[in-house]
């Protein structure tokens, strides 16, 4: 939201479809200056070649800087590092906890509603959580002795 509070007043009009990995919905999203609305929308890409398409009009917009920065959302097409199965850590509280927010979890889906993974934590409450992206700032592998215990 960055591109809306520092160049809402020279966006006229915009709109798109982005395809985003996990989800078979279309993200449709349109707007005027800073006034923007979004979501998924009940059509599906079936079939079609899912791609991501958008318009900005208006003055004083850097074409490049565009691109680069919905190119920056852009999730590589490679393997997931954690597998269906996999013990991990996953972060689900501050840092400033004395386990620094990381909880041992068991991965029980990839590709999960748009998130890399769906968690289930490993302790009583067996609570399910998303790791929002497949990065060590998220969730990351289990050391031996956690899992063991």
């Amino acid at each position: 939201m960055t591109l809306l509070r520092e160049k809402g007043a020279d966006l006229f009009r915009y709109k798109g479809v982005l395809a985003c990995k996990g989800m078979a919905e279309k993200f449709i999203f349109q707007g005027v200056g800073m006034l923007f609305s979004g979501g998924f929308s009940p059509i599906e890409w079936g079939d079609e070649t899912r791609e991501c398409r958008f318009v900005f009009i208006g003055r004083n917009l850097d074409t490049k800087e565009l691109i680069a920065g919905v190119e920056a959302c852009k999730v590589e097409d490679r393997p997931l590092r954690f597998a269906v199965g996999d013990f991990v850590l996953a972060r689900v509280g501050p840092q400033s906890a004395p386990d620094g927010g990381w909880k041992l979890g068991k991965i029980l889906k990839q590709w999960d509603d748009g998130n890399p993974y769906r968690i289930q934590l490993q302790d009583r409450s067996k609570v399910e959580v998303w790791g929002p992206k497949d990065s060590d700032a998220f969730v990351r592998a289990a050391p031996t002795e956690k899992i063991a215990a």
